[in-house]
């Protein structure tokens, strides 16, 4: 539904919806109608020490696009309220809050956390966009479109295995908002090619060797790729990865896992890359730069993360360095990490700490980092950074070679 400055979307009807969370909004300016957001219902997790196995919890995700400013009206249906926060809490964001009922404007679209009474797991994620005046609205010669629903365009025809879809140089996948696609986007190979929208890709399961290469969008040996705006809800596997790329752009890309090996987003000897304005909430590490794994070989360079928001559940928030080839090393520089929101780290192996870590491993150099206007504002259990030259016989063959040339500044822990 469109009003004069916000767009929501209908949920496919087999999309379980989050019944805590009730989610209205409306025009801050001369509007007293409320229109309904979906509040999606998904799994996230953290570890079971005790059991060797994982804790799922449900939350809840909306999306809408608007024209701002908004007010949004939030409806806690299981009770009482005595806390209720946006985060991260650089946003500066006030809530109001009335029994079960919170409120509060957002000015701009942007992607925060609404968390109640201080806990991560009773928490309604708001993922925003600004409405896009020039979204296509069905295929070009060079857009394969995906509309509302679920699967609802005709590249959906070009899949043969029931679960990937190869995406051709020069050809840019559009999944619209209230679009779902429950499939992998594969881009192998290829060259100037894009997924972009404010839809979301579900799942899936299966379609690879190496499960951990089983998420949302897969990219090797590609170049000039663009990620934008699109979100991956139940990745089984690393949401996003990346082997041998070059001129790679992920721009405010969404990502919530609950699985084993739930990183987010995955780069292996890969260059000039930027990673920015992502929202990410996974059940391993959000953001991890490595060297050699399978069959991916060389240096990384020129590596920039910024403007991002982060929550791992397990392991970390930025992690570079573990895996490497101690046969050929090699070696990861020029990383530059700028202006990060860590939500949480919760992190149990006392061997592999760090909501920053760098870890070199595998014989690996890893050099000429800056990590820069970071605040942390929480840690379950963990440590704010950890940079070691290390051999961790379950992840690695080797120690690695040297770490050096780091540069902190501006390390927050600001205990939000």
């Amino acid at each position: 539904m469109i009003s004069a400055s916000i767009q929501t979307y209908d949920s496919p009807p087999d999309l379980l919806i989050n019944q805590d969370f009730v989610v209205h909004v409306q025009p801050k300016i001369d509007s007293e109608k409320w229109s309904q957001v979906a509040a999606y219902a998904i799994d996230v997790a953290n570890a079971n020490v005790t059991c060797n196995d994982f804790n799922h919890h449900s939350i809840a995700v909306a999306s809408f696009d608007f024209n701002g400013p908004v007010r949004v009206k939030v409806t806690y249906t299981p009770g009482s309220v005595y806390v209720a926060a946006i985060r991260p809490a650089s946003r500066d964001i006030k809530t109001e809050l009335q029994d079960n009922v919170i409120t509060f404007t957002l000015d701009h679209a942007q992607d925060v956390m609404l968390e109640l009474n201080g806990n991560k797991w009773k928490a309604l994620h708001l993922l925003t966009n600004t409405i896009d005046p020039d979204a296509p609205s069905e295929d070009t010669k060079d857009v394969w479109y995906f509309g509302p629903g679920l699967n609802h365009g005709s590249a959906y025809s070009r899949i043969t295995d029931g679960v990937n879809l190869m995406v051709p140089s020069d050809i840019t996948v559009y999944i619209a908002g209230g679009a779902f696609i429950n499939f992998r986007l594969n881009f192998v190979g290829v060259s100037n090619s894009a997924v972009r929208g404010h839809g979301f890709i579900l799942g899936p399961k299966g379609g690879y060797a190496q499960r951990e290469l089983g998420g949302a969008i897969h990219m090797s040996q590609a170049s000039n790729i663009h990620v934008e705006g699109v979100t991956s809800l139940g990745a089984n596997g690393f949401s996003l990865s990346a082997g041998e790329c070059t001129n790679v752009h992920v721009d405010r890309y969404r990502s919530f896992s609950s699985s084993g090996n739930g990183d987010g987003v995955d780069f292996l000897c890969s260059s000039e890359i930027m990673i920015e304005n992502c929202f990410l909430r996974n059940s391993d590490d959000t953001i991890a730069l490595y060297s050699h794994r399978w069959d991916w070989y060389g240096d990384s360079n020129n590596i920039t993360i910024q403007n991002c928001v982060l929550l791992p559940d397990i392991a970390h928030a930025i992690m570079m360095g573990t895996h490497g080839n101690c046969a050929n090393p090699e070696t990861i520089s020029n990383v530059t990490i700028r202006n990060i929101d860590i939500l949480d780290q919760e992190e149990n192996q006392l061997w592999y700490q760090g909501c920053i870590a760098i870890s070199a491993a595998d014989s690996n150099l890893i050099q000429d980092i800056l990590a820069e206007d970071v605040r942390v504002e929480r840690i379950t259990r963990g440590q704010l950074f950890n940079i070691r030259v290390m051999h961790n016989e379950m992840w690695s063959a080797a120690p690695g070679r040297a770490i050096r040339n780091v540069t902190f500044k501006n390390l927050f822990f600001v205990h939000a």
